[in-house]
């Protein structure tokens, strides 16, 4: 059931043209990750304030996924855990920041073509 699901939402994806997050395609709005591809593009590049611009949080990212793979190849479920939860943390407050200091310039824009802008769109006729 999970395997069909994912097709469908594949599919759906495929089929709206020019659509990078899925989040923002349904709902208009970056997810809080949105940006994170290109900051990871320009870091890779060696532009770091480029980086920083699209998505500050990117390296601290890195950093968390390697203490929780190390946490968890040590087997070691609590501290796993916990740093999860403090980069859920880090991520929602930086959404946050993002939402009320940059929302809707560039790079959090709205995404007139979503679907729940069409929806909008088409009850208020």
């Amino acid at each position: 059931m999970k395997l069909i699901g994912a097709i469908v939402l594949l599919l759906l994806f495929l089929l709206l043209e020019g659509i990078h997050c899925p989040f923002q395609a349904v709902f208009g709005i970056p997810c809080p990750g949105c940006n994170m591809t290109t900051s990871l593009y320009y870091l890779l590049h060696g532009n770091i304030e480029a980086s920083l611009f699209y998505h500050g949080l990117l390296i601290p990212t890195m950093i968390f996924a390697i203490l929780v793979l190390w946490r968890h190849l040590k087997k070691d479920v609590k501290g796993r855990n916990c740093l999860v939860w403090i980069w859920v943390g880090c991520m929602f407050v930086y959404y946050l920041y993002r939402m009320i200091f940059i929302f809707p310039d560039v790079p959090m824009v709205f995404d007139e073509t979503s679907v729940l802008a069409h929806i909008l769109s088409m009850m208020a006729r």
